[in-house]
């Protein structure tokens, strides 16, 4: 299956999730506000908090039971986060061979109304993932809420509007702020990681050579410049070995597009490289090992233990 065909497949199946997840979005959000019509001021704040540290909780309780669930607390509020997140590819093989066998056309919701859990034998953790998704916005629709009254009692200490920065859309030289000190949870040493920058220039998987500094940088998702992949199955390969062998996070894909360190390959479009751009050259890179380019990848990741 091409990338286009996989990305296809991904829009229904998300078409199937955003269905399942809006309907009961919307009930959960309509039921509060009504509830809140019949309180004073002071009893819906009460309200919308306990509702707040229920939602919380049982959201914790959900990252606690099921591993898939791990990216979706960070891609929930994207329109296509079965593409983006590390879902799919969180799922055994077995699994995934569900998700890409199963028919959209074949979705009857009049079944899932009745059953939530009707479909999870043919697309696994469905009903989990709708539930925990529907949790995180209603949990930010309560946030959001607070934050607005407190905004509004603060507004008459304000003297001028605070400036809104634009987000930036467009890859470009930027400065990165990490969320954690080691989002990759890398333990490469100086040496090795100045073996890792011969060998991405060797290779050359990007666009133009890179430094020690410049790989430090992006370990440490602090990237000054935005490479662009020459390659992105060669830049998935690498960073597969590097997890293979314990030296980084198995999540190494969210953390790049979570982070947008690497534009990818098209140039005829400025695109970071996104979780199913990762995910399906993780794919197709198994077994590769005995080709060229892959040769000399692999025989640097092994002497990285000698370092």
């Amino acid at each position: 299956m091409t990338e286009e065909e996989l990305k296809i497949k991904f829009d229904h199946i998300q078409g199937i999730f955003n269905r399942c997840i809006n309907h009961a979005s919307q009930v959960m959000i309509d039921n509060i506000a009504s509830k809140s019509l019949y309180f004073d001021e002071e009893q819906a704040d009460k309200l919308e908090q306990q509702e707040y540290v229920r939602t919380a909780d049982e959201l914790v309780q959900l990252y606690i039971r099921y591993s898939v669930l791990n990216d979706i607390q960070y891609f929930y509020s994207v329109s296509d986060f079965f593409w983006e997140s590390g879902f799919y590819e969180s799922l055994k093989s077995d699994e995934k061979r569900k998700y890409m066998s199963f028919n959209p056309l074949s979705f009857d919701y009049s079944r899932y109304e009745q059953d939530n859990t009707v479909y999870d034998e043919e697309l696994p953790y469905f009903s989990v993932i709708v539930k925990t998704v529907v949790l995180e916005k209603y949990s930010a629709y309560l946030r959001k809420k607070k934050e607005s009254k407190v905004q509004a009692e603060m507004q008459p200490q304000q003297k001028e509007p605070q400036p809104i920065q634009d987000k930036c859309q467009e890859p470009k030289i930027i400065s990165h702020i990490a969320e954690t000190e080691n989002p990759f949870k890398s333990i490469l040493n100086d040496r090795q990681i100045a073996l890792l920058v011969d060998c991405i220039n060797e290779v050359e998987i990007f666009n133009a050579p890179m430094t020690f500094e410049d790989l430090k940088a992006i370990l440490s998702c602090k990237p000054k410049v935005i490479f662009r992949s020459n390659n992105n199955r060669q830049v998935a390969f690498l960073f597969s070995e590097l997890s293979n062998r314990g030296l980084i996070t198995p999540n190494w894909q969210s953390v790049i597009a979570k982070n947008k360190l690497f534009v990818t390959k098209n140039i005829k479009k400025d695109k970071y490289l996104n979780q199913g751009d990762l995910a399906t050259a993780a794919n197709y890179v198994k077994g590769v090992e005995h080709e060229k380019d892959y040769v000399t990848i692999s025989n640097y990741i092994k002497q990285l233990k000698k370092l």
